[in-house]
């Protein structure tokens, strides 16, 4: 069975291991996704601003129109701002280029010298009257850095390192390039002010986490509802288990204490069977009287053992019969710590101290005598070889307090909390390999309050143990 425990044990943790490794694995994918959506709107939201800088500072002769149809006619618009664009160009042609030439002498339009000229082939009539339009504006001019980055600022947009560089390729349009370092990521922007010259601007900008974990709010939510539900099952699974296999445990002691406590009355009561079927050893009167008190003594240790038995196992809210009387506790303690059984490897004292000497108390003689011959037995079984139990008695204010005190090995505070309970058996006495199922000072307990009184502890590791028991006694 405990091969089983583990086995279940370890086939639950890795169960719960793959499942939770699967949905950390899907959520790290899920908010992959969600950054990159997030960094794909943020690129539109950059072109959009990019596009904005660019036309604000745009004068009102800062444009081109098209003459004809072959688009081939200078456009006389141009020519004021110094610039004059002739454009070789259509839509699928093989080659196409721009020229662009320099107004030197402003009273003659003819005074034009060429500047520069691109190959504009594979690009569409607006991406070359954009570039066209960049081009006339940058020309011998630098790229403000710092309006750019105000108009970002404006819109909540964060970006670092800013620089103008020149690109190693043509790039009409602006793009992003995605840096991740572990769950951070990164957003490096390239914005091409004039691409005919290659001349761009590049920055940087760290996605904030919030933003994105809260697009992903429901599904986070989600999935941790459901890891911790997946982890208090299987944990609800394994105490249960862990559960039925303590109370089988229980019942293993149970059943082996039972068989433990009957054996020696049985055999006794056989002895005495043996002996009566002899005829011979009938005529001796004395080892007659012998046998029939031992078989007596046994009898009432069986009697009183079946009685804890049945007053444990009795259902909570069932009352405890009692049949109290006035009894003499002095000889009822005297006869009880007489017919103790000692084992051979140990040696016991007892000191006795009840004020009176004849001390008679009212209360279930049957019940009261069990107690504390539990307490007696416990004191010898949890301590070493050399043991000494002290017990006393007297009538206080109207109560009966009996104390049991003994130098044994001592119980631990932890354990103090929980010795009165059903079935509970401290982990030391467990290593010691001691026999017993726990039901001893439960009884004990049961007893007391049945009588109206309380039962308390008072111990020490390694120096040993003192239970009061007090019961209330009417006047």
């Amino acid at each position: 069975m405990g091969k089983q425990i583990k086995l279940v044990w370890v086939l639950t943790i890795v169960t719960a291991l793959l499942v939770i490794g699967g949905q950390v694995y899907w959520l790290h994918h899920q908010y992959t996704y969600t950054a990159l959506a997030y960094m794909a709107r943020l690129n539109d939201t950059l072109l959009v601003l990019q596009d904005k800088n660019f036309t604000s500072t745009l004068d009102a002769n800062h444009t081109i129109k098209m003459m004809d149809t072959n688009r081939t006619k200078k456009d006389s618009d141009l020519v004021k701002l110094g610039y004059s664009l002739k454009m070789n160009f259509e839509e699928g042609k093989a080659e196409s280029y721009v020229r662009f030439s320099k107004l030197y002498d402003a009273d003659s339009l003819g005074n034009l010298h060429l500047v520069d000229s691109f190959n504009v082939t594979g690009l569409s009539l607006d991406q070359v009257v954009n570039a066209s339009l960049h081009y006339t504006k940058y020309a011998g001019r630098s790229f403000d850095l710092h309006a750019l980055d105000s108009l970002f600022t404006s819109h909540h947009i964060h970006a670092m390192d800013l620089q103008q560089v020149k690109l190693d390729s043509f790039l009409w349009q602006g793009t992003y390039v995605v840096e991740k370092s572990c769950m951070r990521y990164r957003m490096k922007f390239i914005y091409p002010y004039n691409p005919f010259v290659r001349d761009a601007v590049t920055g940087y900008i760290d996605l904030p986490t919030n933003p994105l974990l809260k697009e992903m709010g429901w599904q986070l939510v989600g999935s941790l509802i459901l890891i911790l539900l997946l982890i208090f099952c299987l944990i609800y699974q394994v105490r249960t288990i862990l559960k039925q296999y303590k109370l089988d445990e229980l019942r293993k002691g149970f059943v082996n204490t039972m068989i433990h406590e009957l054996k020696r009355p049985v055999q006794t009561l056989k002895m005495c069977v043996a002996f009566l079927n002899n005829k011979r050893m009938r005529k001796d009167e004395q080892m007659m009287d012998e046998v029939v008190k031992d078989s007596m003594f046994e009898l009432d240790n069986l009697s009183a053992y079946l009685v804890k038995v049945r007053e444990m196992t009795r259902a909570d809210d069932e009352q405890t019969p009692l049949s109290v009387r006035l009894f003499n506790l002095s000889e009822t303690l005297e006869k009880l710590l007489r017919l103790t059984v000692i084992p051979v490897d140990k040696h016991v004292r007892f000191e006795t101290q009840l004020t009176p000497e004849q001390l008679w108390v009212a209360a279930d003689s049957v019940h009261l005598t069990n107690s504390i011959s539990n307490l007696v037995e416990n004191a010898i079984k949890y301590s070493g070889n050399e043991v000494c139990i002290r017990i006393s008695a007297s009538l206080t204010e109207g109560k009966l307090v009996i104390q049991v005190a003994d130098n044994g090995f001592g119980i631990s505070p932890q354990d103090q909390l929980h010795i009165f309970d059903k079935f509970y058996r401290s982990e030391q006495v467990i290593d010691r390999s001691l026999p017993g199922i726990g039901l001893g000072l439960s009884y004990v307990k049961l007893m007391v309050e049945a009588h109206g009184g309380t039962v308390g502890v008072e111990s020490i590791l390694g120096k040993g143990s003192v239970f009061t028991l007090e019961i209330p006694q009417s006047k």
